[in-house]
């Protein structure tokens, strides 16, 4: 909650632009409120909501640095499959660095690493997890499909953990609502694979995002990993 506090008032403070000049470096700050923290379509926020704040430095050169902190309650239902996974605890802490490059005709590349952490967890929880994404813009359309793979460690109960994904994201055109798709496929070795799917939107209005999305899964349908609609209202600088 302290993180996220620092960052929302960090957030309120900044200006439009957060660039220091003559650097070629870029500061950007979001803070969101949403209804329930859904995970790859599981809540880790039983269902209930939760805040969320982030701080992003890039380079011109394409290189970022940044980290994201998410409240967190409940236990994740996915891994109540090993008893030595237990609950999360409080915050979710996303610590992250990567590149990202525009390869021309409306291709770009973003890869990285994420090294996820979690303050006042039972077990073993915290992990890295290195990413790739392809994404192609055409118009006011963009399409990406990456992967995030998480070897073997404590964190991931000593099992390899691939994330596929695909998402669709089309502004219409003149006005400030953004649709948005999205398709994941997990495979978590003996702790199982399920594929997660949500569609929504967002509606702009200056540095705020109201937003809304259908988020479900093909998991049974008990609380945790059940169809639910989730709101969210975001500022960004």
């Amino acid at each position: 909650m302290k993180v996220f506090a620092a960052v929302s008032a960090l957030a309120l403070a900044m200006p439009a632009a957060a660039q220091v000049p003559g650097t070629g470096i870029d500061l950007s700050v979001e803070a969101d409120l949403m209804s329930d923290y859904r995970f790859r379509g599981i809540s880790r926020s039983d269902e209930d909501p939760a805040l969320q704040g982030a701080v992003t430095v890039s380079h011109d050169s394409g290189f970022f640095v940044g980290a994201r902190g998410t409240t967190l309650s409940g236990i994740d239902p996915f891994r109540l499959r090993d008893p030595d996974l237990d609950d999360l605890g409080d915050l979710e802490l996303d610590v992250y660095a990567g590149y990202g490059s525009d390869l021309g005709g409306g291709l770009s590349v973003d890869g990285g690493l994420m090294y996820y952490a979690f303050l006042g967890h039972d077990g073993p929880a915290n992990y890295v997890e290195p990413y790739a994404s392809l994404s192609y813009l055409l118009g006011p359309v963009e399409a990406t499909a990456g992967a995030k793979y998480a070897p073997s460690q404590n964190g991931t109960g000593d099992e390899d953990m691939l994330y596929l994904f695909g998402e669709v994201e089309a502004g219409i055109p003149f006005t400030p609502v953004t649709l948005r798709a999205h398709v994941g496929r997990q495979d978590w070795g003996s702790y199982g694979r399920y594929t997660n799917w949500s569609v929504g939107g967002g509606y702009t209005m200056g540095p705020f995002e109201i937003g809304a999305r259908y988020v479900d899964t093909n998991l049974p349908s008990t609380a945790g990993q059940d169809a639910g609609v989730v709101l969210s209202l975001g500022v960004g600088f």
